[in-house]
């Protein structure tokens, strides 16, 4: 074994020592928001647009009003939960807190690789050696010290799981209307495209029956009705 390979090794071993909840953890709180106000960006469109939003909810006029009530709700509380991690200072013992506290039933532990510079999965048989060495940096700390980490990361987790549950009840909707205003942006970009090709291959639309300005006709004439209502 060389040396590369021993240090490898033993880095493996020690991943244990710095451990995280797989679910539970500030990265993939701050993922998870990201993606969540990625996905409600999306669906702007339905945001004055009463009609398209009960279409696109196969036409039930309650379900739409209650969604958009929900979904105006959820959207305040993701931009007060961001601004509340950008402005609040957060705890380095957030991470250790919980497999501390053996929160193992959040999808297990990741261990931190020292060698590799990144978290990998830990095995089973090492979640008891992982829980022991978070435990013993958080009872490192004066009681009022692990009182104010325990009150502000179970802070954070609450947020985290009250918008987590608020986004799961709306998945369904908010994915129906991404898929459709994302096939809009397709077809709208297509056809901007299109235009610009068409306008220098018929030198500026000088050619009535240029091939490609027959081709932008076509994409125009094939745009949903509705959508030229919006």
């Amino acid at each position: 074994m060389t040396a590369a390979e021993k240090k490898a090794y033993k880095a493996k071993q020690l991943r244990y020592k710095k451990p995280i909840v797989r679910e539970l953890n500030i990265e993939k709180i701050q993922s998870e928001l990201w993606d969540m106000m990625s996905a409600c960006g999306d669906i702007h469109w339905y945001d004055n647009d009463e009609e398209s939003l009960v279409n696109a909810l196969d036409g039930d006029e309650d379900e739409a009003y209650e969604f958009k009530i929900a979904f105006s709700d959820l959207e305040a509380e993701l931009d007060q939960f961001q601004e509340d991690l950008n402005s609040e200072y957060i705890s380095p013992y957030f991470d250790v807190l919980f497999p501390a506290v053996k929160a193992r039933y959040a999808g297990g532990y990741l261990g931190y690789d020292q060698y590799e510079g990144d978290y990998y999965g830990l095995e089973p048989y090492e979640y008891s050696f992982a829980e022991n060495e978070a435990a013993k940096k958080i009872m490192s700390l004066t009681k009022k010290e692990i009182l104010e980490v325990v009150g502000q990361c179970l802070k954070i987790a609450y947020q985290y799981m009250a918008i987590r549950y608020r986004y799961d009840c709306l998945d369904a909707a908010i994915e129906i209307l991404r898929g459709e205003n994302m096939e809009r942006i397709k077809i709208i970009k297509g056809i901007e495209e299109q235009y610009l090709i068409a306008e220098k291959s018929s030198d500026g639309f000088k050619w009535k029956y240029d091939k490609e300005v027959e081709k932008l006709d076509r994409m125009l004439q094939e745009v949903p009705q509705e959508y030229w209502v919006q």
